[in-house]
C-alpha cells in the first residue's frame, strides 16, 4: 500500500493476556503503526477520550467489561469513536459469538493465535481510504531522508553481485513499541543515521526494510557475528531525540549465509519469519537460522497455529490412568491425562505443547475441555456402577479465584458429581501466593472437590507454607520412587515426605511405581495410593472402563 505511510495512524489495542497484546503490539509497530495498549477495556476507555485511535483491535472475552460490551458503548456516542474501525479477537471463530459482534458493529473477527499476516492486512484494508488521504502529509523532507537509506532492492540487487556464501544478518528490533512511545515517530531520521554509522564502524553493509527491521552483510561469518554483538544491547541518548535522555534497545538477529539452491529473496523471507518468532520469545539473541534453538521456535509456533482447530477436529484427546490403594490394590481414581494426534505434527506430549498453550492464552479452553471430558466420563462410570472419581490437572496461570465456579458451571452443565473430582497442582500454584491459593482449597473443599499437590520435592518446597495450606493429598515424585526400594537418599526422602503427609493430616500418591520391589516398600512404609505402569499405563476411556469392570468382576 504504496498510497500512505502507516506511522500516520494509530491502532489501539486491548487485551488481558500480557503476552498476546505484546506479540500484535510489536507487529503493528513492525510495519510502522503508532501503537497504544490496554490491558482491559475500563482501561481503554480514558486512552480512548484522551486522543481518538484510528482502528481499535480488541479481545472478545475479558474480566470486567468484555469486547461486546466496549464495542456497544463506542458505537452509541455520538462523536468521532462511533464509527473508527473495530476489530474483535477471539480463540474460537464461531458462527453465534460473529452474529453478535456484527449485529453490534464489529468490522473484522481475527482467531487467535492471531496470523499476523492476516493481522497486518485487516488493518490496512479498514485503514485504506483515511491512508489514501493522509499520504499527502508526508513532507518532503522525509522522503528526502527515506530516499538515502538503502533499502530492499538495494540489498538484492547486492546479494546478485556476491559469491556464494555471504553471511547475512537479520537485525529486528525488540522494544520498537516503546521507542515509537518515547519518540513519537519524529525522528526515525537520527535512528536510521545512528544504524548506518554503527554498520559504517564495523565494515559492515547495512540495508533497512522495514522501519525496525535491517540486514547486514559481510563476507566472513564470524566478524559478522563478533562486529554485532554489540547490537544485541544499546543504550540510545539524546543523540536519537534530544531530550528524551536514555533508551534501552534490544535486538533479534538471525544469521545465514547465501547458497545455490535458494533465491535471495527465499532467504530473506525465511529470515525475517525467523525473527519475528525469536522476538515473540523474548528476544535480545543471537540465532543460527539452521540451529536447533531456532527449530524448536518454529515447532512452537506450528503448534500455536495448528491448537486452535485442534479440539474441534478431535485431535485432543484424554487417557486415564489409575491410581490403586497401597496396601489392597483396590481401585481409589484415576487422573485425566490430555494428549494431542496432530496429522501435521505427530504425537505431542503435554510437556511440549501445554507452555505454548499457556504462551498463546488458550490454557483456559484447552482446561475447560478436559473438565467437560473429565465430567462425561464420570457420569458414564456412575451409569455403569464403577469407581467414579477423577482427579484433573490445573496450571499455575489457571489455578485462580475463578477456578471453583468454573467447575460448577461444567460439571451442572453435564449433569456429573464434582464431589467425586479431585484437583492436582504444582507446588509453585500453592506456595507461591499461600493466602491466595489457601483461599481457592477453601472455596474447593466447599463444593467437595479434594486438591493434591503434585510433583512434592522438586519445586519450592517449604514445610511453613504447607502447613498453612490445607491439601488433602501429597503427590511423591516419580523422580524419588525410581530408586526407593533401595537403601539411599530417596529413601530417606520418601520417608521424610510420607512422615510430613502424616502429621499434617494429608494422604500420599507415589508416582512412576513400575517395579514390585518398589510396591512392596511403598506399601510396608505407610505410602495410601500407588500410580505407574505396574498399575496401568495411561489408556483411554473404553480401557480405563473396561479395567474397572474386570477388577469389579474380580472383587
Amino acid at each position: 500500500m504504496s498510497v500512505y505511510s502507516p506511522r500516520q495512524f494509530k491502532v489501539l489495542c486491548i487485551e488481558d493476556e500480557p503476552e498476546i497484546l505484546r506479540d500484535i503490539a510489536d507487529e503493528l509497530a513492525d510495519h510502522g503503526f503508532m501503537v497504544d495498549q490496554a490491558p482491559s477495556a475500563e482501561a481503554a476507555l480514558p486512552q480512548i477520550d484522551a486522543g481518538t485511535p484510528d482502528l481499535i483491535i480488541c479481545d472478545m472475552q475479558m474480566p470486567g467489561m468484555n469486547g461486546l460490551q466496549l464495542l456497544q458503548k463506542l458505537r452509541a456516542r455520538g462523536d468521532a469513536m462511533a464509527n473508527v474501525p473495530f476489530v474483535f479477537l477471539t480463540a474460537f471463530g464461531d458462527r453465534e459469538t460473529a452474529i453478535h459482534g456484527r449485529k453490534a458493529g464489529a468490522d473484522d473477527y481475527l482467531v487467535k493465535p492471531v496470523d499476523f499476516d492476516l493481522l497486518i492486512a485487516a488493518v490496512e484494508s479498514h485503514l485504506r481510504n483515511a491512508a489514501q488521504r493522509e499520504a499527502a502529509t508526508r513532507t518532503a523532507a522525509t522522503l528526502e531522508t527515506e530516499a538515502l537509506v538503502p533499502g530492499y532492492d538495494q540489498l538484492i540487487d547486492y546479494l546478485a553481485t556476491q559469491s556464494v556464501g555471504m553471511a547475512l544478518a537479520v537485525i529486528k528490533m525488540d522494544t520498537q513499541p516503546e521507542l515509537a512511545r518515547r519518540f513519537d515517530g519524529k525522528n526515525r531520521k537520527h535512528f536510521n543515521a545512528l544504524m548506518l554509522r554503527l554498520a559504517r564502524a564495523n565494515g559492515l553493509h547495512a540495508f533497512r526494510l522495514k522501519p525496525h527491521v535491517w540486514v547486514a552483510t559481510m563476507a566472513d561469518a564470524a566478524r559478522l557475528h563478533t562486529a554485532l554483538e554489540p547490537m544485541i544491547r544499546m543504550d540510545l541518548r539524546d543523540r536519537v531525540s534530544p531530550g528524551n535522555g536514555l533508551a534501552r534497545i534490544t535486538h533479534s538477529v538471525v544469521f545465514a549465509q547465501t547458497g545455490c539452491d535458494e533465491t535471495h529473496s527465499a532467504l530473506i523471507d525465511r529470515m525475517m519469519e525467523s525473527a519475528r518468532l525469536l522476538q515473540r520469545e523474548g528476544g535480545a539473541r543471537m540465532l543460527e537460522l539452521e540451529g536447533p534453538e531456532l527449530s524448536e521456535l518454529r515447532l512452537a509456533g506450528a503448534i500455536r497455529s495448528e491448537l486452535v482447530g485442534a479440539i474441534d477436529q478431535g485431535e485432543l484427546h484424554v487417557h486415564f490412568q489409575p491410581k490403586v490403594d497401597a496396601e489392597t490394590g483396590l481401585p481409589r481414581s484415576g487422573e485425566v491425562l490430555v494428549r494431542w494426534q496432530s496429522p501435521l505434527l505427530g504425537h505431542l506430549s503435554p510437556a511440549m505443547f501445554i507452555p505454548v498453550v499457556e504462551r498463546a492464552g488458550l490454557l483456559p479452553h484447552v482446561t475447560d475441555w478436559v473438565l467437560q471430558q473429565t465430567a462425561l466420563a464420570q457420569v458414564a462410570l456412575v451409569a455403569d456402577g464403577l469407581p467414579a472419581r477423577l482427579a484433573v490437572n490445573i496450571g499455575a496461570s489457571e489455578f485462580n479465584a475463578d477456578l471453583p465456579d468454573r467447575i460448577t458451571r461444567i460439571f451442572q452443565e453435564y449433569g456429573a458429581d464434582e464431589s467425586l473430582l479431585e484437583v492436582e497442582v504444582t507446588e509453585t500454584s500453592v506456595l507461591t501466593d499461600p493466602a491466595a491459593a489457601e483461599a481457592i482449597v477453601q472455596a474447593l473443599h466447599a463444593r467437595g472437590i479434594t486438591v493434591a499437590l503434585d510433583d512434592f520435592g522438586t519445586g519450592y518446597s517449604s514445610l511453613s507454607h504447607l502447613q498453612n495450606c490445607t491439601i488433602d493429598t501429597i503427590k511423591i515424585d516419580r523422580s524419588f520412587v525410581t530408586r526407593v526400594a533401595e537403601a539411599g537418599p530417596e529413601q530417606t526422602i520418601v520417608l521424610g515426605i510420607i512422615g510430613i503427609a502424616r502429621m499434617l493430616g494429608m494422604e500420599t500418591v507415589a508416582e512412576g511405581v513400575e517395579l514390585e520391589s518398589q510396591r512392596a516398600w511403598l506399601a510396608l512404609n505407610a505410602c495410601d495410593t500407588l500410580q505407574g505402569y505396574m498399575i496401568s499405563r495411561p489408556v483411554r476411556f473404553e480401557d480405563y472402563r473396561a479395567w474397572l469392570a474386570d477388577w469389579s468382576k474380580a472383587a
